[in-house]
């Protein structure tokens, strides 16, 4: 059953996938071929106009799924790299209390990330749990959360993980030691996210206010100078 539901979820995202890949395209030439259609108005029809702007509205609707799945990617990292560092202190706890690292990862799914706003992590651990329940090896399924995952901090910690249990040796000191890593590198993500916010709030400033500001202190001076050399 379990099998049979993961082969009807990948099909199902194979399937949204073309979709996508056919849909956004079309979108682009019919809102293209729309704009021409207007501007029969005021130009006379021509073939190449229409195949031009067919052509143009193509590249802009495949360029636009691009951009959808690029800041689609880009939300998924940030509410990873957001809820993980919880997750993992979670972990910690439960595994220092005594429970198996699966029994943490359902513990916490029923009481802690069931009401994660992101529901991303949420998700991904349910699958976790879907595979050991198709007789997955926990090794197995926790390599496989990290490749779908696939940010550096979390797959560093799955490592970890995976090493420290196939040695045998005490998990809980190692999942608290990888949960302060955690919460360094989402410190230095956000100082990162906070950087790159204040160059962007720097482009209209230098750009567009400065010149403005320049623009109205030099006026008068350089409106006088035109009114004297005018005589």
């Amino acid at each position: 059953m379990g099998n049979r539901k993961s082969f009807y979820l990948t099909e199902g995202v194979k399937t949204n996938l073309i979709f996508q890949r056919i849909i956004w395209p079309l979108s682009g030439i019919l809102l293209f071929e729309i704009c021409y259609l207007f501007s029969l108005f005021i130009s006379p029809f021509s073939t190449f106009k229409l195949i031009l702007f067919a052509i143009l509205g193509l590249v802009s609707g495949d360029w636009a799924r691009k951009k959808n799945q690029s800041n689609k990617s880009k939300k998924r990292i940030l509410a990873l790299r957001n809820d993980f560092p919880y997750f993992a202190e979670y972990l910690a706890l439960c595994v220092t209390a005594g429970l198996s690292p699966v029994m943490s990862i359902k513990k916490i799914l029923e009481n802690d990330l069931s009401d994660s706003f992101s529901k991303v992590l949420f998700s991904e651990l349910n699958q976790f749990l879907s595979e050991i329940h198709d007789g997955k090896s926990t090794t197995f399924a926790l390599d496989e959360l990290a490749k779908r995952i696939n940010i550096p901090e979390i797959y560093r910690f799955v490592d970890a993980l995976i090493v420290t249990m196939e040695r045998g040796t005490p998990l809980a000191s190692v999942l608290r030691q990888q949960a302060v890593d955690l919460r360094e590198a989402q410190r230095r993500e956000f100082l990162d996210l906070g950087n790159k916010a204040e160059l962007k709030m720097m482009v209209p400033v230098v750009f567009l206010i400065l010149p403005v500001s320049i623009l109205f202190a030099l006026w008068p001076s350089l409106y006088q100078l035109n009114q004297m050399s005018a005589f």
